[in-house]
C-alpha cells in the first residue's frame, strides 16, 4: 500500500475503535462489538507495523521503536500528506 492509503486506512480503523469504545463502556456485553474491538485492535497493530516499517515511526515516548536511525524529523507531518 502506498503511505497516504496505508495511513488513511490506520485512522479509519483507530476511529471504529473510539466509536467501538463508546458503545461497549454502554453496552458492556454485546460480545459481537468486544469480538469486532478485538479483530479492529490486531488490525490495527498490524497497519501500524506495516506503516512504520515502510514509512518510520507514527508514535513518540517509546511507543514506536527507532529503525536504526533517528527519522522523525524526515517523515511527513500530517498536514504535509495529501490523500
Amino acid at each position: 500500500m502506498e503511505e497516504s492509503s496505508t495511513l488513511r486506512k490506520l485512522q479509519e480503523v483507530q476511529f471504529a475503535l473510539v466509536e467501538l469504545q463508546f458503545y461497549l463502556d454502554m453496552n458492556p456485553e454485546d460480545m459481537r462489538a468486544l469480538h469486532q474491538y478485538n479483530d479492529l485492535s490486531e488490525e490495527l497493530i498490524d497497519l501500524r507495523q506495516e506503516y512504520e516499517e515502510q514509512h518510520g515511526p507514527l508514535m513518540q515516548y517509546g511507543l514506536s521503536k527507532a529503525r536504526g536511525k533517528w527519522d522523525w524529523s524526515s517523515t511527513p507531518w500530517p498536514w504535509e500528506i495529501e490523500y
